[in-house]
């Protein structure tokens, strides 16, 4: 089912993570400097960047880790998050930035729990054919 989502610590990891960050930077800039119509700050950009890179990274490592549930959930919501924040980034009454950015980051919170619900229902079921 899983065949394409690399092995345990595989260095493919590393890769995904690095082309994950790009892309998720890119989308957010994409979202608040063409959607939102904000102008481009360097310091706003470094920023969603950052985030991008802290999470995309932060995830890798998590699917190097083994936890590979986890990982494709964590990054579902992510995409979810993506998603709704521009769904929400479209009325500008001048509180759209904000509550698009709090809805990014309850979709990844969201796929974050769920993957651990996951991940945690197959180690219940492992463990338990052991015994």
């Amino acid at each position: 089912m899983m065949h394409w989502i690399p092995a345990d610590r595989s260095g493919r990891w590393w890769l995904l993570a690095g082309a994950s960050s790009l892309l998720v930077s890119l989308l957010l800039w994409l979202i608040r400097f063409v959607i939102l119509g904000q102008p481009f700050t360097g310091m706003h950009a470094f920023r969603f960047m950052l985030l991008a890179a802290i999470l995309s990274f932060l995830f890798g490592f998590i699917g190097w880790l083994g936890a590979r549930k986890l990982w494709l959930f964590s990054n579902l919501g992510m995409l979810i998050g993506l998603i709704l924040m521009a769904m929400y980034s479209k009325g500008l009454t001048g509180w759209e930035d904000l509550i698009s950015f709090l809805v990014f980051l309850e979709a990844v919170a969201g796929g974050f729990m769920a993957g651990l619900i996951v991940e945690g229902v197959y180690f219940y079921r492992r463990i338990s054919k052991k015994e």
